[in-house]
């Protein structure tokens, strides 16, 4: 049995229309302006922000489904709440993939980095049996500034957003 990670932000990922949730070069909020790749970045709005995706479930997975949260802060201080609403959808003619509603919503918080820009990691997990072999799964993942929980002062800079699962 062997862990994998699969990157579930991409070409079909769309920011929701609070413009407080935005893909821009981290040559922006970076020092060192070397690395101008793209990052999704969520501000420090106060209200629940975020972006919507969609991503195929591996044909080799079997389970342990974590969401992984590669991200980063300006910020040294405060922490920072993460959401993560999905719904997954399978078989051939079965099932519709325009419902209502979740099928799950978990969410964690995190701390801000010890230092500027220091890579942060955040594992939340994720309920095996909601995911088979071959389904599409349509998500919101958001950072929930409604929450109490998060404190931080500053945009999250999110690098990565990972589908973690193990195979037979």
């Amino acid at each position: 049995m062997a862990t994998h990670r699969i990157p579930i932000l991409g070409w079909q990922t769309k920011p929701d229309g609070t413009g407080e949730a935005f893909f821009e070069p981290y040559s922006i909020k970076a020092t060192n302006d070397q690395w101008d790749h793209m990052v999704l970045i969520l501000n420090d709005s106060g209200t629940r922000i975020g972006v919507y995706g969609v991503f195929d479930i591996p044909q080799n997975y079997v389970g342990t489904a974590n969401l992984i949260i590669v991200w980063t802060a300006t910020a040294i201080a405060g922490d920072v709440e993460y959401d993560f609403d999905y719904r997954a959808v399978g078989g051939n003619d079965t099932e519709s993939l325009d419902q209502s509603g979740t099928q799950e919503t978990v969410n964690s918080n995190d701390t801000a980095p010890s230092a500027v820009n220091e890579r942060m990691e955040l594992s939340i997990a994720l309920t095996d049996g909601n995911f088979a072999a071959g389904d599409t799964v349509e998500f919101l993942f958001v950072r929930d500034g409604t929450d109490a929980g998060d404190t931080m002062a500053a945009s999250a800079i999110v690098f990565g957003l990972l589908f973690e699962y193990s195979d037979a």
